[in-house]
């Protein structure tokens, strides 16, 4: 038992060393640890205070000389305070601050984009959202798409993709569009929202094109095998084509598989159509009534399952 318990307590506390090596340090992901949020929550500066327009009207990130107007700093003769705001690998790094903000994302690449043309309609919390709470740069998420669709919706601001990108076009394929795209787009149009950008009306798309091809696991034994499972799991899914009258047309005259089994509708709660209700009743509301299960339970006592 003495074992036993003393394994338990190294268990615990190596999952304890884990967790703490990994949220403990969490800070130190970036050589330069700054915190938005006590300079512009708790100390009322205003963004540009910090990011100075450059010549091109882009805002700058501020280098030491702007840090000097607030703080005293001995650049010559760096000390333990210097790691107020440097990581321990910046300081080992003479004080380098290389890969502080996040990579942005690809579709930066070719973007047109002016701070100044925006003053006045937006402030900067209203694209880089949440930046003024947060307290360490690792935490900074460029805008997407999304979020500039919020006022480029085509109707207050254009939203014609030659307005903020130099390459990206709607008559031109994406480089992922090419190869088999056609075979795994499924998929990822599960996952990734960025369809709707070129495709307008995107169920309508999707079902122009389905209503002749059906989707690459349709095969010949989806309707035997697969479809139940899948529509269990993401009935969603099954929506972009289907209807819910179109599930109870056919299996008005073509049971499930299960519904096949002889104990289906045995008694016991085992294999049978008990348990499959008990598990996922909305599966079962596709062609039944809740008054279709009282037709026969009015009759018959139920064993009480735990």
């Amino acid at each position: 038992m003495k074992i036993q318990i003393s394994y338990k307590i190294i268990f615990v506390s190596l999952v304890l060393v884990l967790v703490l090596g990994v949220y403990g340090c969490k800070k130190e992901d970036t050589s330069l640890k700054f915190d938005h949020k006590l300079h512009v929550m708790d100390n009322s500066l205003s963004c540009d205070s910090c990011h100075a327009k450059g010549k091109d009207g882009k805002l700058t990130n501020p280098g030491m000389d702007k840090c000097q107007e607030c703080h005293e700093i001995d650049m010559d003769h760096p000390s333990e305070k210097c790691l107020q705001c440097h990581s321990v690998k910046s300081a080992a790094n003479d004080y380098k601050i290389e890969g502080t903000i996040p990579e942005k994302p690809k579709g930066y690449r070719d973007l047109i984009f002016k701070h100044e043309a925006h003053e006045g309609v937006a402030e900067c919390g209203t694209c880089h959202k949440g930046i003024c709470g947060q307290n360490s740069l690792s935490q900074i998420e460029w805008p997407d798409m999304f979020v500039c669709k919020k006022c480029h919706n085509g109707k207050d601001v254009p939203i014609d993709c030659e307005m903020c990108h130099t390459e990206v076009r709607k008559e031109i394929k994406p480089e992922s569009h090419n190869g088999d795209w056609a075979m795994h787009h499924g998929l990822e149009s599960r996952f990734d929202r960025s369809c709707q950008f070129c495709h307008d009306n995107q169920e309508r798309f999707c079902q122009d094109c389905h209503r002749t091809q059906k989707p690459k696991d349709h095969i010949l034994s989806w309707k035997t095998s697969g479809h139940g499972e899948e529509a269990m799991h993401d009935r969603r899914l099954c929506a972009t084509c289907h209807t819910a009258a179109y599930c109870s047309d056919c299996h008005r005259s073509q049971k499930p598989i299960s519904h096949a089994r002889g104990n289906w509708m045995a008694y016991t709660r085992e294999n049978g159509h008990a348990e499959e209700a008990k598990r996922n009743f909305r599966s079962c509301n596709v062609c039944h009534t809740t008054s279709e299960c009282m037709q026969c339970h009015q009759t018959i006592a139920l064993r009480r399952m735990k």
